[in-house]
């Protein structure tokens, strides 16, 4: 008997399309918008999240296929508590890695200051002087794919590149014993961190204390900053100035023009503001769409899966 896979999306196209049709090869097959479905007699579910409330209804559910990176929107212990598998897709980590390796460059050279000031005819005169990205030693907080894949743009342009010893593999890259100690040694850092309690409001007004003249940029999760703490470091002349991707806030079809912070990071010089647009590369959708629907017909035939989500962990 042919498996049942429930494919999630929120509208239809030629990557959804030529998903459904290689799987539909193999299974039986129902796409079905983000929230208007029942997991009854459903065997695999690929989609962006899954309510928890869902979950009441998963009689037969083996497995999760997220065609994402991150796992937040997926009740990960009521998962675990089914004895669910949850996989995930990180096919997009190198491009992710170059987008903030280019907020790293446009936060030390200063690029979108001075072309806002430029914009009114102000060449900076009164203060010209950038900093050199390529004199500086890199902390990488969260080393997992894409920490990895920031730590190879680095390495392939002679930057020296430092992450936290958690007794892992980590291969070509220094090693120091704590989160204190990379901001002591480091001159800017890049964060790539997963959402989970542990990561909430990592980077606080202490952590930045020891981050005075120095950089940070955030490619990972927005709930391991204190957005307060961020904006009195900035005001104040602490933190030489930071380069954020991604808020606790999104746009939605109701109300698409969005400042997603409480604080007044747009008047601040020593900030780069970006819409969560590390992911969002030309050609990116398509590819967690392929990367997943091989990962889905590799397990339909048998094999473990790549990518398998540590449910306790969140990543």
């Amino acid at each position: 008997m042919k498996k049942k896979i429930l494919l999630s999306i929120a509208k239809p196209d030629k990557d959804f399309d030529r998903m459904r049709a290689e799987l539909s090869r193999v299974a039986d097959v129902t796409v079905a918008d983000l929230e208007n479905y029942s997991l009854d007699g459903v065997d695999i579910f690929i989609g962006k999240n899954m309510p928890e409330n869902k979950l009441k209804t998963a009689d037969k559910l083996k497995a999760v296929f997220a065609y994402k990176t991150g796992v937040d929107g997926f009740p990960l212990d009521a998962l675990s508590a089914k004895g669910v598998m949850l996989c995930n897709s990180h096919i997009n980590s190198e491009y992710i890695a170059q987008y903030a390796f280019a907020l790293a460059l446009s936060i030390t050279a200063r690029v979108t200051e001075f072309d806002r000031k430029m914009r009114d005819g102000d060449w900076g005169i009164a203060n010209p002087y950038w900093k050199n990205l390529f004199d500086m030693k890199v902390g990488i907080v969260g080393y997992g794919s894409i920490g990895k894949a920031i730590n190879k743009v680095l390495r392939d342009n002679g930057i020296p590149a430092y992450t936290i010893d958690r007794g892992k593999d980590y291969g070509d890259i220094s090693l120091v014993p704590s989160l204190q100690a990379l901001c002591e040694q480091t001159d800017l850092i890049m964060i790539a961190l997963p959402q989970t309690p542990d990561t909430d409001n990592m980077f606080n007004a202490e952590i930045f204390k020891l981050l005075k003249g120095k950089y940070i940029v955030n490619v990972g999760r927005s709930n391991c900053i204190d957005e307060h703490a961020l904006y009195m470091s900035l005001k104040n002349g602490e933190l030489a100035g930071a380069a954020i991707d991604t808020w606790r806030q999104k746009p939605t079809p109701d109300n698409p023009i969005l400042k997603p912070f409480n604080e007044p990071f747009d008047k601040l010089d020593n900030i780069v503001l970006s819409s969560h647009k590390a992911m969002q590369v030309d050609d990116g959708h398509s590819k967690y769409v392929d990367d997943t629907l091989k990962n889905v017909l590799s397990y339909l035939s048998g094999n473990t899966p790549r990518n398998v989500v540590d449910l306790k962990k969140g990543y």
